[in-house]
């Protein structure tokens, strides 16, 4: 699951969006963190993740499901 992550630099706080692939840390700029749509961009990127891992899941629970019946 990914992270919000804030970093300053010269003075301004930037909004980020950390995910990890393949083992790997990515992160995802958002833009300014006084800005609005920078949030609305992070949740959007979470939104998208989480649903991604509720595909995931559901596609794993059927193959156990399936397994248990035979």
């Amino acid at each position: 699951m990914g992270s919000r992550n804030i970093k300053t630099i010269k003075g301004k706080d930037y909004l980020y969006y950390i995910v990890s692939e393949d083992g790997k840390k990515r992160a995802i700029y958002c833009g300014l963190l006084s800005n609005p749509e920078s949030e609305q961009k992070a949740l959007k990127l979470e939104l998208a993740q989480l649903k991604e891992q509720k595909k995931n899941l559901t596609e794993k629970v059927i193959e156990i499901e399936n397994k248990l019946r035979k």
